[in-house]
């Protein structure tokens, strides 16, 4: 149904909030399905190792279970290379799928820079980290897209990215702009684009009300659609847009759901084409 909408790309996010690792068989089934589907990805959700998802918590009803065993921040050794495999696991199913990307949600608070102790305590197991899977991507040639997340400041999410880009290549990090996100922490500015667009290389494009992650489709919220595609524009990103709106936000049959996302996909390609276009003349 996806791709009877219209659709070429899929963003690929089952599994991003967990800490499962797939066997290959799982992974070559994943590709298979895809291909047949006649689709391409552009994209995969990793994951972090620090999920609110997790296989340990009990059928039906139960306390919240936060799962921790893998983490690529965590100063446990242990932890930390667990973390990191299950990256690396991610990766292996983007390289399979043909995905430029994972999108990878790196964790901060405003206390991160609060203080520059907890802020070397920080950085110290993220770099190593990066730097146990940046060999692996680069063999992968599948790239870490950081994702703006919404627990801190833009300010200090700017500081993470800024930190982050200057000790790593382009062809190893860059970031993934999600626009509900960056909205919520910095209502109507777009300024990790205007200080970070060289590095854009994902997107999670979806719409809210300013209020909460409503994740809704574009033009069903008060996102300044315009100023968006714009700043997009500006940057050098290859379309397709990856988007990120989960179809049990609406009513909509499945197949109804998919069709009017692809018309609203096409109109916001064709407002970057047209403001890349009028840059250029």
């Amino acid at each position: 149904m996806i791709r009877e909408a219209g659709f070429t790309h899929i963003n690929w996010n089952p599994d991003s909030g967990s800490s499962y690792v797939l066997a290959e068989a799982e992974i070559e089934f994943t590709r298979r399905i895809v291909a047949e589907a006649g689709l391409k990805t552009h994209s995969v959700h990793a994951s972090n190792g620090v999920n609110p998802v997790s296989e340990l918590a009990r059928a039906g009803p139960a306390p919240f279970a936060q799962e921790t065993r893998k983490n690529i921040l965590s100063r446990h050794e242990w932890q930390r290379q667990s973390g990191v495999e299950l990256l690396k696991n991610r990766l292996d199913l983007a390289a399979a799928l043909g995905a430029p990307n994972v999108v990878l949600h790196i964790d901060i608070t405003d206390d991160t820079f609060r203080r520059s102790e907890a802020e070397q305590s920080f950085f110290e197991p993220l770099f190593r980290s990066f730097d146990d899977v940046e060999a692996h991507c680069i063999e992968c040639k599948v790239q870490i897209a950081v994702e703006t997340l919404v627990k801190a400041s833009a300010e200090n999410y700017l500081k993470l990215y800024a930190r982050l880009f200057d000790r790593y290549s382009s062809d190893f990090v860059g970031l993934c702009y999600d626009s509900g996100h960056w909205e919520l922490i910095e209502p109507g500015k777009l300024s990790v684009l205007e200080h970070h667009g060289n590095r854009l290389i994902a997107t999670h494009i979806h719409d809210n009300f300013g209020a909460k992650d409503d994740h809704l489709l574009p033009f069903d919220g008060r996102l300044d659609w315009d100023a968006i595609t714009k700043a997009i524009a500006a940057t050098e990103y290859a379309t397709p847009l990856n988007f990120e709106t989960p179809m049990d936000r609406y009513v909509l049959a499945e197949a109804s759901y998919y069709q009017r996302a692809h018309s609203i996909a096409r109109r916001l390609e064709e407002m970057i084409a047209s403001a890349r276009d009028r840059a250029a003349k």
